[in-house]
């Protein structure tokens, strides 16, 4: 029973994965460059977030149902993207 169970920490790390690249709450000028390249290289629509997790979570056996809700919060647009 104790296999069964998933810690929220892993979950996290699950969606974490399938992001366009990491988050970082404070970055030095250098590690800054390297999140932004890493993510304009990696893009993703909230759409393929949602697809992506989705996947991830369909593969795990320790999950029975799940709802998976991703938005962008846009900075040059005048609105915000939500799947």
């Amino acid at each position: 029973l104790l296999n069964d169970f998933m810690w929220l920490e892993d979950i996290i790390s699950l969606v974490e994965k399938q992001a366009s690249c990491e988050l970082y709450g404070l970055l030095k000028r250098p590690d800054e460059k390297y999140v932004t390249e890493r993510a304009y290289d990696n893009p993703k629509f909230v759409e393929d977030m949602v697809r992506d997790v989705a996947a991830q979570l369909n593969k795990e056996k320790r999950i029975d149902k799940y709802v998976v809700e991703s938005e962008n919060f846009e900075s040059i647009h005048n609105h915000s993207a939500y799947a």
